[in-house]
């Protein structure tokens, strides 16, 4: 009797759902619509389709600050093409789906509730595990590479060049910040360039372009740009070497540890094993 009442509950509710959200139709239509058809006219498929009822709740519910960390490295994996077309609420959706997976799978492999927490964790941390090695890697490929457009920038500049002009030519450069240069281009369309580029990098979080940004509307604005544009490219190369050395004294700093652990222990164990051992079987033998 009790299994029938949990039945004829499960049923009704999954009745309730499936005509209040309609879920999965061939066309999105009724109140499930205005998530499956975003703002762009664009109809959600995949995964994106499947995880839209959880959009709404996670951008209500989730804090606003883990949904910007999210969209910013959604920025820079969508630079280098992974994760398109995914925005911060849907990978978060995918993120707590996971997750919800992850514990209900330990629940039934392991009946224990610590087993099925740690599967929960799991399922909620491996998108972003996965993502975020993408986006750490991209993002720092292109604080490496800045230092270098802004000479190019700098040189164009030098042959009475406008730094509008600067900028777009060099955009055709075969590298992420290129690449990136070549984005904000074609956002630019009819609108002001310099503007965009500081939209884009606000929206990429990133110090390092956000400055720049800021210091090309100085230097448009300025009577020697030349120069501004030159002592603009020697400042950005210097704080990248700067930034270099320091991570480069952390690491070193971080390497003690694992060194002791993983040589100088095991050397340790192997020199008392060679000679320790006859000693101890030379006392036991007396």
């Amino acid at each position: 009797m009790t299994a029938l009442i949990y039945l004829t509950g499960i049923a009704v509710f999954a009745l309730v759902i499936y005509l209040t959200l309609e879920l999965a139709p061939a066309a999105p239509t009724g109140r499930l619509s205005e998530i499956l058809t975003p703002a762009d006219g664009v109809v959600l498929t995949g995964w994106r389709k499947s995880l839209s009822p959880l959009d709404k709740p996670v951008s209500k519910w989730m804090p606003v600050g883990f949904l910007r960390k999210t969209r910013a490295d959604l920025y820079w994996a969508h630079i280098g093409e992974r994760w398109n077309d995914w925005n911060e609420v849907q990978f978060t959706s995918l993120r707590v789906a996971l997750a919800v997976a992850g514990f209900g799978i330990g629940m039934v492999a392991t009946a224990e509730p610590v087993f099925a927490l740690v599967g929960g964790l799991v399922g909620f941390q491996y998108p972003v595990l996965s993502m975020g090695g993408v986006a750490r890697r991209y993002r720092r490929l292109f604080i490496a590479q800045l230092p270098e457009y802004v000479q190019l920038v700098s040189a164009q500049m030098s042959a009475n060049v406008s730094m509008e002009e600067a900028l777009r030519r060099t955009a055709q450069a075969q590298s992420l910040v290129g690449k990136w240069m070549r984005w904000v281009l074609q956002m630019a369309q009819g609108r002001d360039l310099i503007e965009q580029m500081q939209r884009e990098a606000q929206e990429s979080h990133l110090p390092e372009l956000i400055g720049m940004s800021v210091q090309l509307e100085f230097i448009r604005r300025g009577t020697a740009q030349q120069e501004l544009m030159g002592q603009l490219a020697t400042s950005i190369a210097a704080d990248y070497i700067g930034s270099a050395e320091q991570r480069a004294e952390k690491v070193g700093a971080e390497l003690v540890i694992p060194m002791v652990i993983f040589y100088f222990l095991p050397f340790l164990v192997t020199l008392l094993a060679v000679i320790g051992w006859p000693i101890f079987q030379n006392l036991g033998a007396m």
